[in-house]
């Protein structure tokens, strides 16, 4: 089986029609045939591909450059790319794990299988925007739906993508794009006038961990605040990671909406729901050049918000030398983004602009934030006062937002949530209505199990540290992928250093790592002295 396996696998061809072929099977006037399943045990990388036999799906009309829709009789449907082989017989189709992870079908299963076309109005609105002129919202959708349901080819998702580069996306547009993009995937609905809060930060800043500790606190105050987040891509640790050192973080749309019945808030992975379908696909577009315009980051983030009937939402936009964001001037472009998408989509706003020169709070890693997270909630003698500060600050925002205090008492509420223990209980709740365990203490996680202190080489004061370095130092440890890995910070900027005297901790889970690290780290220091 292996062998024939390998030979199969090796000798798929390209799907181009050959000269002088002949096809034996006219065309169907419904376009389609039945095949039945040969299940390929093996992944084909994250895509969605299956083997047909070339002669037949030619005969068909289904070319290498074609997607098709896979039908099971039941009405269940999944479109997928093509590819071909001889040794796939007619009147069967090969499909590769990686769909049957996503469409699950057994051997010998039978499916019907149809060529699937995109649009004529999606193909032509992108002609359109090739040509920088503007499309209407039916336009917009039809391409956005295409890209949902698989039905655009690669090669013109590429011209879309690409048209967002050669002309300025404008407002309009951007608007359009972040409502397609929610109303082609799950929405989540409540009952009118109810108020459901958010927040999101754009990220770049290491530590940073404000969304475990506000969630909790809005939620003790009655408020609907129903977080999902990303993993962690270029970052040491993402909310992601964070949560998931405490509790569960997959769950699908049904087991979400019962935790916001019970316990009005989750903390939950989005990326096991279908929000905004097209937004991973667009992103995969455009990784390879590392190119993503900001107007589309606004539509990718605005979308999920809208899908997840967000009405109350604070945006924090960091902004330090080496942030994400690093300049006053491009905030501002973000913030006028985000509040010009929020306004059409008729979701009340609140964009805070924060300062991101420094690590905030001291822990980096996940295992190392959730210390910092619990340290706070938990109101421990070591919790990091910065993040407590920056969290509170957000926090009362959210609560100007939605109407329970204003100015002061905003503030002065937000901090009585947390000196009182009632974010700490809320907390509490949340991790055992997703499967952790909720007592829990800051001080007994366990943290790498390799350690080396970074000292300084001189005298005087702390004057900078790179954001940029710190995540590359992180990461050579292990981060993201492990959590027990990551840095622990003693000093910050403004702080006197002797000589000798330990800036930060690294820790790992082997000696390997840490020597990689401390090989980044004389490569390019995360701290400046002065």
């Amino acid at each position: 089986m292996t062998n024939k396996l390998t030979t199969l696998l090796t000798n798929i061809s390209s799907g181009k029609k050959k000269k002088n072929q002949t096809t034996i099977l006219g065309k169907s006037s419904d376009n389609f045939f039945n095949a039945k399943v040969i299940l390929l045990p093996v992944k084909e990388g994250g895509k969605f591909t299956v083997v047909l036999n070339e002669e037949q799906a030619l005969g068909f009309g289904i070319n290498a450059e074609d997607k098709v829709s896979l039908l099971k009789e039941n009405g269940e449907k999944i479109v997928t790319e093509v590819a071909f082989s001889d040794l796939i017989k007619p009147g069967t189709v090969g499909v590769y794990q990686d769909v049957v992870e996503r469409f699950p079908v057994v051997e010998k299963e039978p499916l019907s299988i149809q060529v699937t076309q995109s649009s004529s109005v999606a193909n032509d609105a992108i002609r359109k925007k090739m040509k920088g002129e503007n499309i209407s919202y039916e336009e917009m959708f039809a391409i956005i739906k295409d890209i949902s349901e698989g039905k655009l080819s690669e090669i013109m998702m590429t011209y879309y993508v690409a048209s967002s580069f050669f002309y300025p996306t404008t407002d309009e547009e951007m608007y359009q794009t972040a409502k397609a993009m929610a109303e082609c995937g799950i929405m989540f609905k409540y009952p009118k006038g109810e108020i459901v809060a958010d927040k999101h930060c754009i990220g770049g800043v290491p530590g940073n961990e404000t969304t475990m500790i506000i969630v909790p606190l809005i939620a003790s105050l009655g408020i609907k605040i129903p977080k999902n987040f990303s993993k962690a891509i270029t970052s040491p640790a993402a909310t992601g990671e964070c949560v998931n050192v405490l509790m569960d973080i997959n769950f699908n749309q049904g087991q979400i909406e019962k935790l916001i019945e019970d316990i009005n808030c989750c903390l939950v992975w989005g990326g096991g729901l279908d929000l905004a379908p097209a937004d991973d696909k667009i992103i995969k577009v455009q990784y390879p050049l590392s190119m993503q315009s900001r107007a589309k980051v606004v539509s990718s983030i605005m979308a999920k918000k809208y899908a997840m009937g967000v009405t109350h939402l604070l945006i924090d936009i960091p902004v330090g030398a080496t942030a994400k964001v690093s300049t006053m001037e491009e905030a501002l472009d973000w913030k006028k983004k985000f509040e010009f998408v929020g306004d059409k989509l008729g979701i009340k706003m609140s964009v805070q602009i924060t300062p991101a020169n420094e690590v905030v709070g001291n822990g980096v890693g996940a295992v190392l934030q959730v210390r910092e997270v619990l340290r706070v909630l938990q109101q421990h003698e070591k919790r990091p006062a910065d993040l407590e500060t920056k969290s509170v600050h957000l926090a009362a925002k959210i609560i100007e937002m939605v109407g329970l205090a204003k100015g002061k008492k905003a503030d002065a509420l937000a901090r009585k949530q947390l000196a009182s223990g009632e974010a700490w209980k809320m907390m509490q709740t949340i991790i055992k209505a997703q499967k952790g365990k909720p007592e829990v203490s800051s001080e007994k996680l366990n943290i790498g199990k390799h350690s080396f202190e970074v000292v300084a080489t001189e005298e005087g004061k702390v004057t900078a540290i790179n954001l940029h370095n710190i995540n590359q130092i992180a990461r050579r440890l292990g981060c993201p992928i492990v959590d027990e890995a990551g840095l622990y910070l003693h000093k910050k900027i403004g702080d006197k250093v002797k000589k000798w005297e330990v800036l930060y901790t690294m820790y790992a889970n082997d000696d390997t790592k840490i020597s990689l690290a401390k090989e980044q780290q004389e490569l390019r220091p995360a701290y400046t002295i002065k």
